[in-house]
């Protein structure tokens, strides 16, 4: 970091040694300006001055709350959050969100932000904070590879959608296509009799009605097969909207999110319109009601099952984005004085909203379903990851000009998806060039580039008939569940108790001048910790197979791949803490090689106005040469 990290040639001429720093001195003598004239030739560190220029800084006043925004408002929030809300009983659901919501996601968020700003760096370098702890800094940049390497798989389902409203009579509104099995399809359009007859004659058979929709969604954009084993094929038209959007991705990112700031803003700013939009529709449909009702009541049976603790606590890390390392990322590029305490309160308070919001359209147009087919709300579709494809493109057919609408609509789906991808896969690139800056930074869009068709290749299997199946894997154990708890507890333990809860406030002090109440350290260091701790215990003991849509389970090799993907993050954590203590710095004693692990360096404690972070040994030999020079110099004509 050239500002923080040594003291650059403009530096010295800001800060001139005058001759009351050198006491000893009466006048400049010709050997003394010879000397003076060597010490202006120091070589600048090649690397410090250079970073600072080519890492970025937010420009804008709102660049970093609009980066949060576009970050941590998207799928998680439409998409996931009405999916698990639907899947553990509607209110049960938000009763257990809130309280994880309090007490862990919002301090453990602020924390986030406020290192990434302080110490200037991304998930992985920041640890040398505390090194011991580096693993979290690599099992963060794993939970991010795992959800990096699915959402532009939905997006390319939102595209597929996009592109089949482009029609005067939706294909999802009729049973009359290839793809529609007119035994059990129904489109929502006959009276309630009929249905009713329908239902008791398949009900003879063990079968029950299907929507057009639900058809839709499996029989046309997934092509979806029975089980994971089922391989099938490639959905060729999936796997080219795939490559299209990771197209946007790269292009978006290839001069750096700080130069993307019209991206952002919009991506941030245009789903709001658009999620008004839907609710207000949804409140005005018959049944509406009967959905609002199931959202809001809860089920207190529900809340002695072990899945709606899981599930509310993962939904609250993964929709706000903590243990991923993003925030850490977007944080680091904020100049040293932002507000980002401010932000990051406001940012939760926004997300949270976002999530009700979206709860309240979703569940609305569920109950209008509901009425419409005669089915129950809690069995009106199957409560998969495709819960969003589901209910907008029930509510789209009813809009007046719904081909607009229905754009519309996918087009939030889309952005929503886009910007947290490129927020997400900002923060693990922004953690692999902090380590590698010679070889990642210097040639950022080739590396970019390979990055980004490496994610593509690896998303492959998930646009496959089976693909839906996939991503569920993905995405229960690698992105959420008990990886993420993992990596989150020994985050916060590392920062709250290694760094220290106590430097963390002193840090806001330093940065925006005054210091939050004690109350945040004692969140920080006591009640975060044992929260997170509590939930990956209860989640391991009572742990449930993960499921088909039909209740299922998913077969044992496909559960024990899963428990692999959460082992990439999580075994980083050990992994890395006995490397340092048994391969590293060989020369010191297992004692003090601990001691030295939880001991944050003294280069990263504040000089006195600005923290000199991550100085690598040149930078450190320059600034003690520095300081030698302007503190303890000394004119050879000067007495002793």
């Amino acid at each position: 970091m050239g500002k923080q990290g040594s003291l650059s040639s403009s530096k010295r001429n800001q800060y001139p040694v005058t001759q009351e720093e050198r006491p000893g001195v009466t006048e400049t003598t010709a050997l003394e300006t010879k000397e003076n004239k060597e010490f202006e030739k120091f070589p600048e560190p090649p690397s410090a001055a250079s970073e600072e220029i080519e890492r970025g800084q937010w420009t804008g006043q709102f660049d970093f709350l609009m980066s949060m925004i576009a970050y941590a408002v998207g799928l998680g929030n439409v998409w996931r959050f009405p999916y698990l809300c639907f899947k553990n009983g509607g209110g049960s659901f938000l009763v257990v969100y809130f309280i994880f919501f309090a007490l862990a996601a919002v301090p453990i968020f602020m924390m986030e932000v406020t290192i990434g700003q302080y110490l200037q760096r991304g998930a992985m370098e920041m640890w040398k904070m505390c090194p011991l702890f580096k693993g979290v800094g690599i099992g963060n940049v794993m939970i991010s590879f795992m959800c990096v390497a699915y959402f532009c798989v939905i997006v390319s389902w939102a595209i597929f959608y996009m592109i089949s409203s482009v029609a005067w009579t939706f294909p999802w509104e009729t049973c009359d296509n290839w793809w529609n099995d007119n035994n059990i399809c129904t489109t929502g359009k006959q009276n309630a009799s009929v249905i009713a007859a329908i239902n008791r004659n398949l009900s003879n058979f063990g079968l029950k009605t299907e929507t057009a929709v639900e058809q839709f969604w499996e029989r046309r954009v997934l092509m979806q097969t029975n089980s994971i084993s089922e391989f099938g094929g490639i959905q060729w038209e999936l796997l080219g909207i795939m490559l299209f959007s990771w197209l946007i991705v790269y292009f978006a990112l290839w001069k750096g999110i700080t130069n993307a700031r019209k991206f952002v803003y919009f991506c941030a700013l245009f789903p709001y319109f658009l999620i008004f939009v839907l609710l207000a529709r949804g409140l005005t449909l018959p049944g509406a009601a009967t959905g609002i009702s199931f959202y809001l009541t809860p089920n207190m049976t529900k809340l002695l099952e072990t899945t709606v603790w899981k599930d509310a606590g993962t939904q609250v890390f993964y929709s706000y984005g903590v243990g991923f390392g993003t925030l850490i990322a977007l944080g680091s590029h904020n100049k040293f004085n932002h507000n980002c305490f401010r932000d990051a309160i406001l940012m939760c308070c926004i997300n949270g909203s976002t999530s009700i919001l979206a709860g309240f359209a979703v569940f609305s147009i569920l109950g209008f379903m509901s009425v419409e087919t005669g089915i129950d709300i809690a069995e009106i579709v199957k409560p998969g990851v495709g819960l969003a494809f589901l209910a907008y493109p029930e509510v789209a057919s009813k809009l007046p000009l719904k081909q607009v609408w229905a754009i519309l609509f996918f087009l939030m789906i889309t952005i929503l998806g886009l910007d947290s991808q490129v927020c997400m896969l900002e923060g693990l690139f922004t953690a692999l060039e902090d380590t590698f800056p010679t070889l990642l930074r210097k040639h950022r869009k080739i590396s970019l580039g390979v990055t980004c068709l490496f994610f593509f290749i690896l998303g492959i299997p998930m646009v496959s008939y089976a693909g839906s199946y996939w991503l569920t894997l993905f995405d229960a154990y690698g992105a959420s569940g008990i990886a993420l708890l993992f990596v989150v507890f020994f985050e916060v333990v590392g920062l709250a108790w290694g760094f220290g809860a106590r430097r963390v406030r002193n840090a806001l002090h330093e940065m925006l001048g005054f210091r939050p109440s004690v109350f945040w350290e004692i969140i920080w260091k006591f009640i975060s910790p044992l929260i997170t701790a509590v939930l990956f215990v209860f989640c391991i003991v009572m742990y449930v197979p993960l499921k088909y849509p039909g209740g299922e389970n998913f077969p044992f090799w496909a559960q024990m791949f899963g428990f692999f993907l959460s082992s990439c993050s999580m075994i980083c954590i050990p992994g890395y803490a006995i490397y340092y203590l048994f391969c590293s710095r060989s020369q010191l004693s297992l004692k003090d090689r601990f001691i030295e692990g939880i001991r944050v360096p003294d280069h990263l404690i504040t000089t006195g106005h600005r923290p000199v972070p991550y100085a690598s040994p040149e930078e450190m030999d320059f600034i003690d040469f520095d300081k030698k020079r302007t503190t303890n110099y000394k004119s050879p004509h000067s007495p002793d």
